[in-house]
């Protein structure tokens, strides 16, 4: 009995040392570190113009006017002279821009004679003064014979408008004004026939008369 006391004491003395001798480690804080965000991306590129200064506006202005006359059962005569001139209604002392004169020769019946109004080396008319109430169309007879007449059945007009760089205007570039309504006989009283337009080139009278 003895014994095994002794033995028990000796056990737990060891035990004790044992446990004594054996220290357990601390565990080791975990720190957790903060993630900052991405940046924003950077902001998306523009498309810059590489031209430099201000465009150039679009100036129109009338460049070439023809006229288109329709004789009908009675001729003009060679040599009867023929003077046709156009004009801006709003700018009627511009009216030698558009113009020709001394149309000699003969226009038979039943037929039609095209021919072009001349600028005379001077700056075109700006299609503004045109659009503001319109243009007129004259044309003059200077009959050879005090009896000489000559008959008109219609009259068409082909204008064509460019900017400065020869540009046609995107609506009003190239157009036939046809005066349906001109109409009638020159002679050596009633001399001259007037075609007048609106502001939208939308024909209006053809009036003959005794003067210009």
């Amino acid at each position: 009995m003895k014994k095994i006391i002794i033995f028990f004491t000796i056990a737990l003395f060891i035990v004790a040392t044992i446990q004594a001798q054996v220290k357990v480690a601390p565990q080791p804080v975990v720190k957790l570190k903060t993630v900052a965000p991405p940046p924003p991306p950077p902001p998306a590129a523009t498309n810059k113009s590489t031209v430099t200064g201000n465009p150039i506006t679009p100036v129109y202005s009338l460049t070439s006017a023809r006229v288109v006359i329709r004789t009908g059962n009675d001729n003009k005569e060679f040599p009867s002279k023929v003077n046709v001139t156009l004009m801006a209604k709003s700018t009627p002392q511009n009216w030698r821009n558009y113009i020709q004169i001394n149309l000699g020769n003969e226009m038979r019946i039943n037929s039609d004679t095209e021919f072009g109004l001349d600028l005379e080396g001077r700056a075109p008319t700006p299609l503004e003064n045109f659009q503001v109430d319109g243009l007129k169309l004259s044309i003059g007879y200077e009959p050879n014979f005090i009896m000489d007449a000559w008959k008109i059945e219609n009259v068409s007009l082909i204008v064509e408008f460019k900017d400065q760089n020869g540009n046609l205007h995107p609506t009003l570039g190239r157009k036939t004004i046809a005066f349906t309504n001109a109409y009638g006989f020159l002679n050596n009283e009633y001399r001259y026939m007037q075609c007048v337009t609106d502001g939208s080139f939308l024909p209006l009278t053809a009036v003959i008369k005794k003067t210009y």
